[in-house]
């Protein structure tokens, strides 16, 4: 293949096109400019490994489970196909995450031994980055409360950096020790939060951190109606409807849980 220079497109971008294009995929891929403009095949693979390196190390660290279970040879053929396949629309690093769940979701071609929770997983690994890069705040400066405060007749909202999650998979717990095959009876929600560490030691300098905290499903239902809800009550009263415990039961149950984040700054009273 040659770089044809009657088309309209000028000469160097179809260099440009036809060394990104080699770069993807090499295997499938001739770069074979005419004249001086080629590359000695030495550097041309100095090239191809570099790039390719980069892609690996940088999703390696953001999907340190996916690459485990997958094992290193799947892995690598997976992040070449999303390097042939997909184009990405974003100009900073740390979106690249993002572009590979819209990869996974849309263009992935799993093969009978992937696990079907890849893109579960996936996305779950991911919302820790996420968070950490938000440029939204928590609750700092606002009006905090004691967690033995909470009161149901008022509104309540979540933390900007408080993600209510919901999956089919026990996301969580997956590991290349443990890898269920069928799809659970009920499903995994957590809400996934980003907090400041202020540390142990009086000179430590207060760092942002990324946890999980386990949700029973009608908590997670709750914690989605309150961002509407005139008041935590009838937050409450809308997700207890389908089950048949009284109400006053149920409140003790979600109670606790709700003064954690409370304490934990995630939950307060509404502006």
């Amino acid at each position: 293949m040659s770089v044809n220079s009657k088309t309209s497109v000028p000469y160097f971008q179809q260099l440009q096109q036809q060394f990104a294009a080699h770069i993807r995929d090499p295997q499938n891929t001739v770069y074979a400019p005419e004249g001086e403009r080629t590359i000695e095949p030495r550097r041309l693979a100095a090239y191809q490994e570099l790039f390719f390196n980069n892609v690996e190390g940088f999703f390696s660290q953001i999907f340190p489970v996916c690459s485990a279970i997958l094992g290193e040879a799947r892995w690598l053929e997976i992040l070449r196909e999303y390097m042939v396949k997909h184009s990405a629309h974003t100009p900073l690093f740390h979106e690249l995450g993002q572009e590979f769940l819209l990869f996974l979701d849309a263009e992935y071609e799993p093969k009978e031994s992937d696990p079907d929770f890849l893109l579960e997983l996936a996305h779950y690994e991911w919302v820790e980055l996420a968070l950490s890069v938000s440029t939204e705040r928590d609750f700092e400066g606002g009006e905090k409360i004691s967690k033995d405060e909470l009161n149901w007749d008022k509104p309540y909202q979540l933390s900007p950096v408080a993600w209510p999650l919901a999956y089919e998979w026990p996301v969580h717990r997956l590991s290349s020790a443990y890898q269920p095959k069928q799809t659970p009876e009920e499903p995994t929600t957590l809400l996934v939060y980003r907090y400041l560490d202020a540390g142990d030691a009086v000179d430590t300098v207060p760092e942002e951190k990324v946890d999980f905290i386990e949700l029973a499903p009608l908590l997670y239902q709750f914690l989605i109606e309150l961002e509407t809800a005139p008041s935590a009550q009838e937050a409450f009263e809308d997700v207890a409807k389908p089950y048949e415990i009284p109400i006053d039961q149920l409140k003790t149950f979600a109670e606790q849980t709700l003064q954690e984040l409370v304490s934990l700054n995630i939950l307060r009273p509404a502006s």
